[in-house]
């Protein structure tokens, strides 16, 4: 079946005209140009990449070029394959894949099975086909995981954690049990000066401008946020109406924690311009460790990872099935980091560990006296 579908997308890609237009963005030392058969595809993405795109014409060739059909012939062509197995906690099926050997090449077909959308990562120009228009978050992640693995394989750490500028300091957030880290972020970003990321931070030591010193880089991927968290945050009341909001405080403390309903909250637009950076220095991680059914306040103790190895766990991440490391060697399944790498260069940094109740009023008050520490 995999040779009859790799026959069948070559012959659709050859023969699927393309918008005449396409799209740059650019990142640090890298940039990826979109292309798409679909305007409506291409109309969301120039919009959601607006604080990145490169002015045309590009004055030099990108680094990667990406392409997104709109079609519906490919949905249901990988239920049969190996499904990719989920991070402890998560349940139902997600990614379906299967690795093929293409022109010497070992390259990766990968199924999204609730939407139907299909991935081939390759070296040369990775594809998507499939619901795009319906999916356009799904598009958008594709592009930005290029980003991703460009610098996993120079040697970045994969942080599941979100990330900003705030006095000057960069601060990660990354959550064990509870959660919350973007909540927490969007709250002290009142006070900050720049948008890192919302839930992937590449970690490395820098070696240019500031050689030793500890850097972190994001994705300009916006926030996605449920009513939890807008709610309570009045700068984020502007993303639902006033009856929504009056529905949602309603609802018990637990259900609407729980409550699963996205919005994308454009930091940009809601905070100030050029609120998103790419990168900034690594000063500091804000662990959350904290309980929601805690009678205890919130408290926060000074540690790094060296003498609370535990908290490690809530910082580390697996790159997934799009990943391929620079011998073109792909992930293999449930493959997961290895914990010594992360504590070997990150040992030292600075933790501030929340414990307690769920607070995000006092956690805020609490990392920015932490900050001053720094």
């Amino acid at each position: 079946m995999p040779s009859h579908l790799i026959s069948d997308l070559k012959h659709y890609i050859v023969s699927a005209p393309l918008v005449p237009e396409s799209i740059t963005i650019g990142l640090p030392g890298f940039s990826i140009e979109i292309s798409t058969n679909s305007p409506v595809l291409l109309k969301t993405l120039k919009a959601y990449f607006n604080p990145v795109l490169l002015p045309d014409p590009i004055k030099t060739p990108p680094s990667l070029k990406v392409a997104a059909y709109e079609n519906h012939q490919f949905i249901d062509r990988g239920i049969q394959w190996q499904d990719w197995k989920r991070e402890a906690g998560k349940s139902g099926r997600k990614d379906s894949f299967i690795d093929i050997e293409e022109k010497n090449e070992t390259q990766r077909l990968i199924y999204k099975v609730k939407t139907g959308v299909l991935f081939w990562q390759k070296n040369d120009t990775p594809v998507a086909v499939g619901p795009v228009e319906q999916h356009p978050n799904q598009i958008i992640n594709f592009i930005l995981t290029q980003y991703l693995n460009e610098n996993l394989r120079q040697g970045w750490l994969l942080g599941h954690a979100a990330g900003l500028e705030i006095q000057h300091k960069g601060i990660a957030i990354a959550g064990l049990s509870g959660g919350g880290k973007s909540t927490l972020m969007l709250h002290l970003l009142e006070d900050g000066e720049h948008f890192i990321s919302n839930d992937r931070l590449l970690l490395n030591t820098q070696q240019t401008a500031r050689p030793g010193q500890f850097w972190m880089r994001g994705i300009p991927k916006q926030p996605r946020i449920n009513p939890g968290t807008i709610v309570y945050n009045k700068r984020l009341h502007k993303l639902i109406s006033q009856e929504r909001r009056q529905e949602l405080l309603a609802l018990p403390t637990e259900m609407l924690r729980e409550l699963e309903e996205k919005y994308d909250a454009d930091v940009n637009t809601l905070y100030h311009a050029d609120c998103f950076k790419p990168e900034t220095e690594l000063n500091a991680f804000v662990i959350l460790n904290w309980l929601s059914d805690s009678t205890d306040n919130a408290q926060l103790k000074h540690t790094t990872l060296n003498q609370s190895p535990k908290l490690l766990e809530a910082i580390i991440k697996s790159p997934g099935p799009f990943y391929s490391d620079s011998n073109n060697v792909f992930l293999a399944n449930q493959t997961q980091p290895d914990p010594k790498e992360y504590l070997d260069r990150l040992g030292n940094i600075p933790c501030f560990e929340l414990t307690g109740g769920i607070d995000f009023h006092k956690a805020r008050d609490l990392v920015l006296e932490a900050i001053q520490t720094l």
